[in-house]
């Protein structure tokens, strides 16, 4: 990867990592606020979190779109900005003990305003990179994202035993210093007048772009992986807690392995992946998923466990930055944040599928036999892995990361201090 291309892509990451961070210092923590501050029953807590998830599939639509049209930084930056003033007014909610409608009401504008950054961020590195760069530059910024979740909610721990609001205020001001940071050291490719001169916004058209074959069938093959990925937070925990008797630092201990996983393989992950055809990567990362979770089931000892949950973080270091290379490499210049955009909406569709499936599995299937919910989570990563595989017939050989073409990029693209 070209010099200044990486310290690009270096930049967003980093952006990344700051974000996560700031959201883990605060929003892991609604729950319990919901429950032990404002009496809500926790059925009714769950229920209002998955709800204000499943608006981001809007927003993650909407950040693609627009960024399509009005360029990838505006986005970024005014999407964050939205978010500081939404979090702050949160923050200030909590702290004067509002009436709990306008605290959920601050609370759904700000997981809404959440999702508007990372499509267009996407968009932003598609336009700097060539086919061949976006495993490894999509690879940098799970590495981003990955330690800034470690972080986040580490310390966020300790700032909500002293104030809930601190917590949300902290998240507000690092939001603000990602933006001044962003906004000092990248440009967009193009212009604003120029995107707006290509096409304007279609919201039509944007449903409209699942008529590309190739797009509907990577973001039904998201949902299925996305869906087994997200049994590592609601199903393992069912889990080993309800079936096992594990104690709580343990169920901890499998998510830091995940973690950690992510940090220190994903860039060797992306090296080798950059000499793979895509469709075929990603195949090898679902049955990895498949071999980890699908296993799960048999074993009751931590070091198993933790096994199959390394086994599937391999997988996940895979599919992640792959499918998110695959969508890059099927859209046209002028349609890239549409594409990231609806991509991002099938992923989140898939994590809300997910978390309902982990509990019907561990309330239905696992009183009969144990094995079974992992089981059937291991086939669903085995029929998204042929789905990918699958397809290397509708791609050609650039798209499918096969053949590297050079893309001039100009040094002035990125502004580096």
């Amino acid at each position: 990867m070209h010099a200044v291309t990486r310290k690009g892509m270096w930049i967003v990451a980093i952006a990344n990592g700051l974000l996560l961070f700031g959201y883990g210092l605060s929003l892991p923590f609604f729950t319990i606020y919901l429950v032990g501050q404002c009496q809500l029953p926790p059925a009714m807590a769950g229920l209002i979190v998955a709800l204000a998830g499943l608006s981001r599939c809007v927003s993650s639509a909407l950040s693609g779109e627009l960024a399509d049209s009005f360029g990838r930084k505006t986005v970024m930056l005014w999407g964050l900005f939205s978010q500081i003033v939404a979090m702050f007014l949160l923050g200030l909610c909590i702290e004067l003990r509002a009436q709990v409608g306008w605290v959920l009401a601050c609370y759904f504008f700000t997981t809404f305003l959440g999702a508007f950054f990372r499509p267009a961020a996407n968009a932003w590195v598609t336009d700097h990179t060539t086919p061949k760069q976006r495993v490894e530059a999509f690879g940098m910024i799970r590495i981003g994202l990955n330690i800034g979740w470690a972080l986040g909610p580490a310390v966020g721990g300790f700032l909500v035993r002293y104030s809930y609001s601190m917590a949300f205020y902290f998240t507000a001001l690092l939001y603000a210093t990602t933006i001044l940071y962003l906004g000092r050291l990248i440009k967009d490719r193009t212009s604003r007048r120029k995107n707006r001169q290509t096409r304007k916004p279609s919201f039509a058209a944007m449903v409209g772009s699942l008529k590309d074959t190739r797009l509907a069938k990577i973001c039904l093959y998201v949902v299925m992986i996305t869906a087994v990925n997200s049994q590592l937070v609601v199903g393992l925990s069912i889990h080993c807690k309800q079936y096992l008797q594990m104690p709580e630092y343990f169920i901890g201990w499998f998510f830091t392995i995940n973690g950690l996983v992510v940090v220190f393989l994903q860039y060797w992950a992306s090296k080798v992946m950059s000499q793979m055809r895509l469709s075929v990567a990603m195949f090898w990362g679902c049955a990895l998923y498949a071999i980890g979770f699908g296993s799960v089931g048999f074993f009751n000892s931590f070091f198993l466990i933790g096994l199959g949950v390394f086994l599937a973080g391999v997988g996940e270091l895979i599919v992640s930055p792959g499918e998110q290379t695959m969508v890059s490499n099927i859209a046209s210049r002028e349609t890239r944040g549409r594409y990231l955009g609806m991509l991002m909406v099938f992923y989140n569709l898939g994590s809300a599928v997910g978390f309902f499936m982990a509990g019907v599995l561990g309330d239905y299937v696992a009183p009969h036999y144990l094995p079974g919910p992992w089981l059937i989570v291991g086939a669903v990563a085995l029929l998204a892995g042929i789905g990918f595989w699958r397809m290397r017939y509708s791609l050609t050989q650039q798209e499918d990361g096969k053949q590297n073409v050079p893309v001039p990029i100009k040094k002035d693209t990125i502004t580096l201090n």
